[in-house]
């Protein structure tokens, strides 16, 4: 028997919230690592299928098992019926076991998935020459997730952050939290706003907006996409954007405008994987996105993150590759690799150990 590490979401967050920027790319890298392994090694065929169950009530359930030859865990993750008082976040738990089957920690789930979906989005994000301004659609743990690591890492490089959402209260609450953080930590100059969708000129100001853009996060389970392709494919743009679409998980669910994939694909450069729809699971986005669903793009338009980050090893600072993933149109879709969770989970717990946080339950 071993002893098993309980972390609360307070313990969760405590840790990743007072990562130094040294720590988060530690963190960077083990998931790099780890997506690489997951493409282009062996890790794949050892990963067991998700499970997702709809229930008449509305309420939406993830079952993600994984496996590596040093641990073995599963999360859950339910999305709360319409009808709820809890509804909106995304809330469960990871159950981990070492390699013998020893179970070794069980953590609250919900800061851990935004905070690795979110540092996963960020890995493409960190290759960009450019981040001077940033537009995100959302309000929730995922958009404040996704702006904490750009401030964190390129804070001094940003210059301004448009958030946009349904509800203009959550905006404004993100937008002072942010000011907030950002004046205890990272002192970024950059402007944080709101953009009022209730303007009458709304749609001409986030063109503009998008226009601009250096990254766009999407971070909405959407049914519909989020906005027009046109407003990305702007003519005479000084520089193509970095788009992340992380919140549609299902293929009813929808962030991105399939006019702007097709034209994505498009611009695949010969011989090269330049130009092509940067994924974390190829199977899975197929299988379970919107944006799959309704552009019909095929397997062969798709590229795994964890083989550009291979690529990129082999292939070095120049080259079609590298201008793409540096300054080209480069859009990247998520709907989650299990092993992530694992490798983020067992950081979590070591650096938990360390600190002597949490509550350990002795002989489990």
């Amino acid at each position: 028997m071993g002893n098993l590490l309980v972390l609360g979401d307070s313990d969760v967050r405590n840790i990743i919230t007072n990562l130094s920027k040294a720590e988060i790319y530690a963190f960077r890298d083990v998931l790099a690592r780890c997506l690489r392994e997951y493409s282009v090694g062996a890790e794949r065929e050892y990963q067991p299928a998700p499970g997702i169950i709809n229930r008449p009530e509305g309420q939406k359930c993830l079952f993600r098992p994984f496996t590596s030859s040093e641990a073995v865990g599963t999360k859950i993750i339910v999305q709360p019926a319409p009808t709820s008082k809890l509804g909106g976040a995304l809330r469960g738990m990871v159950a981990m076991c070492d390699s013998d089957g020893v179970p070794s920690g069980i953590l609250n789930a919900e800061e851990i998935t935004t905070f690795r979906t979110s540092l996963i989005a960020l890995i493409p994000y960190l290759w960009r020459r450019y981040t001077n301004n940033i537009v995100v659609f959302g309000a929730g743990k995922q958009a404040l997730w996704h702006l904490r690591l750009a401030l964190a890492l390129r804070g001094d490089e940003i210059e301004s952050i448009i958030i946009i959402n349904r509800t203009a209260s959550r905006a404004e609450e993100l937008v002072e939290k942010l000011k907030e953080e950002n004046s205890a930590k990272w002192k970024s100059a950059t402007t944080i706003q709101h953009l009022d969708i209730s303007r009458p000129d709304f749609q001409e100001c986030l063109k503009g907006h998008l226009s601009a853009a250096d990254a766009v996060f999407c971070t909405v389970a959407s049914t519909e996409p989020l906005f027009p392709a046109s407003h990305i494919l702007t003519e005479g743009r000084e520089r193509q954007p970095y788009i992340s679409a992380i919140g549609s998980w299902q293929p009813d669910m929808i962030e991105l405008d399939p006019e702007l994939l097709h034209y994505t694909v498009r611009q695949i450069s010969p011989g090269s994987k330049a130009g092509s729809l940067l994924v974390d699971d190829r199977k899975y986005v197929l299988e379970h996105s919107g944006e799959a669903a309704q552009s019909k793009i095929g397997a062969e338009y798709l590229v795994e993150i964890g083989e550009i980050e291979n690529l990129q090893r082999d292939e070095g600072d120049e080259g079609p590759l590298q201008d793409w993933m540096k300054d080209g149109l480069l859009i990247y879709k998520s709907v989650g690799v299990g092993m992530t969770d694992l490798v983020t989970s067992n950081a979590i717990l070591d650096i938990a150990r360390e600190r002597k946080l949490g509550t350990t339950i002795s002989q489990f």
